[in-house]
């Protein structure tokens, strides 16, 4: 989920790609497991009902419903902590760009506002690429 909500608050929903997509469908198989399969959130869904197909459509009905319910929580929650940290999302986002991979200790300087050291900056494997007016082309 949080690659999702980063793509978004980072690029914008215009720009969304298709790199979180199986985050997004593990997500929800997750959510329909907690709730078909392990009668989690009971109080929405009354009992546990393994087999889809031999359930009412009342009731996948009420399941798919909770297992939306459950994801746009899940959304907002993450939407709302990231956003919360945006600058250091951002930096994060402009340095994943520029290097494509980071270890965890450099993460975490980056989120501490540490930064990385000038040897690692050097280290990047791309340029900023501007437009015509001197813009970057993704806006961190």
């Amino acid at each position: 989920m949080g690659g999702h909500v980063a793509e978004k608050l980072i690029i914008g929903n215009k720009e969304i790609t298709s790199g979180c997509s199986s985050d997004l469908a593990v997500a929800t198989q997750m959510a329909q497991q907690a709730v078909r399969y392990f009668g989690m959130f009971g109080e929405d869904v009354s009992f546990i009902s393994r087999d889809k197909n031999n359930t009412s459509d009342t009731h996948n009905g009420d399941i798919d419903m909770l297992v939306k319910k459950i994801l746009d929580e899940s959304f907002e929650r993450v939407q709302k902590m990231l956003s919360n940290k945006d600058k250091e999302l951002r930096e994060l986002s402009k340095q994943l760009f520029l290097h494509d991979y980071l270890d965890a200790d450099q993460m975490d300087r980056i989120i501490a506002g540490k930064g990385l050291s000038q040897e690692e900056k050097d280290k990047k494997v791309r340029d900023w690429d501007k437009d015509k007016d001197g813009e970057y082309l993704i806006k961190f």
